[in-house]
């Protein structure tokens, strides 16, 4: 009896092992996906899938040593990619981290310049997005905190107005905008007020738009002209037959109102700034023939100038579309070549107008 119970016992143990190996192997046999302990992983014709896996969900990869599905980051073959929570593949925008994103295209992350649509983006050689300024190259860029870059238009950074170019270079010196000129300080911020040139010339750009004063300009209750260059006349002017004096010993004020003696002779100037007895006067003609002051010089608007709109939605100046950074990528995969066009505008000259140098921004 001892001995039977005994190999009772046996074929009962043999029975119950059989069974527990008949559960794992149908686990394992059955095609799809499995877990692992914390881990999944898939079946593929009975054995265990490594390396990229595509479903009709998207693409998986999992690990060529113990097949486990990746997630997070993972270089392969020399390329990064995304893998999210779920183990899928990611492409385009990610945001693994706060304050971080990345650009994913075709699921392999993206350094260097990338283009969507008509806008620019810096992804750094970590490939996390740019944004703020940026020197690259011996030029400055500025990416918005959506990381646009901005091109062919101003922009507004702090309590100061930048200009950049179709190449989205920063500008500096003079820069022509349709037909303004405006004076971009060498480290970009756009100057208004009194300005002056190694030649001595004095300009004024206009404290509402940075537009450079041509014609009657009216300052502090002075009336001053500027020349078609911008220049600030002084001495006798001659416009439309009238005469007006601009004193070269008073900061080039238009005398107006008054009797004055210039070169010791006597003469005598109405509200308006014209000269009542200007015979045999010589006098300078401006390039440029605006109409004269009116009135008295506390008037509140110059002759000849419009209304100056303040800086508002994409002012001063104006955008257009142009030519992109060099080096992009696109997610049609194409690389641009680069960008031939120069700046929005141009640091075109003007009578004797040079551009500044790029120190970059302070």
């Amino acid at each position: 009896m001892g001995r039977r119970k005994y190999w009772a016992a046996v074929a009962a143990a043999g029975i119950i092992g059989a069974l527990s190996w008949g559960s794992v192997f149908t686990s394992y046999a059955e095609d799809g996906w499995s877990k692992s302990g914390e881990n999944w992983i898939y079946i593929d014709k009975g054995k265990v899938h490594t390396g990229w896996l595509e479903t009709s969900e998207g693409w998986y990869y999992m690990d060529l040593s113990n097949g486990t599905m990746t997630k997070g980051f993972k270089q392969i073959d020399g390329k990064w990619y995304f893998f999210r929570p779920n183990g899928l593949m990611a492409t385009g925008w990610i945001n693994p981290e706060d304050g971080k994103w990345y650009y994913m295209l075709d699921g392999v992350m993206v350094t260097g310049w990338l283009k969507i649509g008509n806008d620019y983006y810096f992804m750094r050689g970590n490939g996390s997005m740019a944004t703020g300024w940026r020197e690259m190259e011996g030029a400055w860029y500025y990416f918005q905190s959506n990381g646009k870059c901005v091109v062919n238009s101003w922009a507004q950074i702090k309590d100061n107005w930048y200009l950049f170019g179709r190449d989205g270079k920063m500008m500096t010196g003079w820069a022509k905008v349709d037909k303004d000129y405006f004076y971009l300080n060498t480290d970009g911020r756009m100057l208004t007020g009194w300005l002056s040139d190694s030649e001595g010339n004095k300009y004024y750009m206009d404290t509402s738009n940075g537009k450079m004063s041509t014609g009657w300009k009216q300052i502090d209750n002075y009336w001053h002209y500027f020349n078609s260059n911008g220049h600030m006349m002084t001495g006798w002017i001659q416009l439309d037959g009238k005469y007006y004096y601009l004193n070269p010993a008073n900061e080039g004020r238009m005398i107006a109102g008054t009797t004055s003696t210039i070169n010791g002779t006597q003469y005598s100037f109405d509200a308006s700034g014209v000269c009542q007895n200007s015979g045999g006067i010589s006098a300078q003609t401006p390039g440029t023939v605006t109409n004269s002051p009116s009135g008295n010089s506390g008037g509140s608007m110059g002759p000849g100038a419009a209304g100056s709109a303040g800086i508002s939605s994409g002012a001063p100046g104006s955008s257009s579309a142009g030519n992109s950074p060099s080096g992009i990528y696109s997610p049609s995969g194409s690389s641009s070549s680069p960008g031939t066009n120069s700046p929005a505008g141009s640091n075109s000259s003007s009578g004797g107008l040079e551009p500044g140098r790029t120190d970059g921004p302070g």
